[in-house]
């Protein structure tokens, strides 16, 4: 309900009780009748109209009728806003908030975007492009009205508050994407997140360049910079653009053509121990093994197929849908997939 409305409704309430006690009053001084039966006549008079006696004095008369306008007045208001409620969306918009909570609370392993912006709004659209699971956190609930936005779960809350952070189930959360359009702001969102769930994966937007090792500190695992993201695609579309066109290929999840996917390998995967080639061949999967980020940090670009697979390592694997599929259901698991 918003203030105006909660502000009239007190303005209703506070009418009702002037009219109750200046009806009480008046029905004693103007009448002679005692306190409970002026309360009770009044009462009567407010709430059914009922009043006979023709031949009272015009005092009485202009109480009875000041009393009576004043109820209609009331009604009026309340069958507006009772009217409001049910033809203009409201009582839709509060079940569709109470389904939605009950949504939100069943979600794990999801996505929490906070903030909806010009970043945030692309972030969403790139979540819904791959189907995964994501609510999105922002102070200013018009921002939901967009059509990249609308239809999303959301808090119409301050994310960097913890107990709206609790609400978007952070505990059950895979990972927090905080694009505030602040440092400080997103830098205090880092910092409650990472209180909240030490295991939580972060990424933290951030505009100033002396500001990531503070997000950082805070326990952002990634920091981002868009201006600075902005500008090298820019550069590279100027001078390398058929790479970029490649790349976007790769990246766009619309596109079936070519996919790169990051896959953990679990401790119980067939490839540990093994070589490439045993399971990961080109020949017999078509897929690439771009990269093998090892669990110790380093990292071997373009992998021979002699290259040994341990576990905790992540595999950067590009291919086609169908290849990336066929290997999730031969070799690795759902859960495997770092993206999913």
């Amino acid at each position: 309900m918003r203030k105006e409305e909660k502000r009239n409704l007190k303005l209703v309430l506070l009418l009702f009780i002037f009219l109750l006690l200046g009806g009480t009053i008046g029905f004693v001084y103007f009448r002679g009748m005692d306190v409970p039966s002026a309360f009770y006549q009044t009462l009567i008079v407010l709430l059914t109209h009922f009043f006979h006696e023709v031949n009272e004095p015009w005092s009485v008369r202009i109480l009875i009728l000041i009393l009576m306008v004043g109820s209609l007045i009331m009604i009026a208001y309340l069958f507006k806003v009772f009217a409001q409620y049910i033809f203009e969306g409201t009582l839709g918009d509060n079940i569709r908030r109470r389904r939605m909570k009950k949504d939100i609370e069943e979600l794990k392993d999801h996505y929490i975007v906070c903030g909806c912006g010009r970043v945030g709004q692309q972030i969403v659209h790139e979540l819904n492009n791959e189907g995964v699971e994501f609510i999105v956190v922002d102070r200013n609930e018009k921002v939901f009205e967009n059509k990249i936005a609308k239809g999303a779960m959301y808090i119409a809350k301050d994310p960097t508050f913890e107990d709206n952070l609790r609400e978007a189930g952070i505990y059950s959360a895979k990972c927090l994407i905080a694009a505030l359009g602040e440092d400080t702001d997103n830098l205090l969102l880092t910092l409650a997140a990472r209180s909240l769930n030490p295991k939580l994966y972060i990424v933290a937007r951030c505009n100033l360049d002396e500001n990531t090792s503070k997000m950082e500190k805070a326990g952002a695992d990634r920091v981002a910079m868009p201006y600075q993201i902005g500008g090298y695609h820019m550069a590279t579309m100027a001078m390398r653009p058929a790479v970029v066109d490649f790349l976007d290929v790769i990246i766009d999840s619309k596109h079936d053509e070519l996919q790169v996917e990051e896959v953990k390998v679990d401790e119980d995967s067939p490839l540990v121990g093994h070589k490439l080639t045993e399971y990961l061949s080109r020949k017999k999967t078509g897929v690439t093994v771009l990269a093998i980020n090892r669990f110790d940090g380093t990292s071997v670009v373009n992998p021979s197929g002699d290259q040994v697979v341990y576990s905790k390592d992540k595999l950067i694997i590009m291919g086609t849908k169908k290849q990336l599929e066929e290997i999730t259901n031969s070799i690795f698991s759902e859960e495997s997939f770092v993206a999913k």
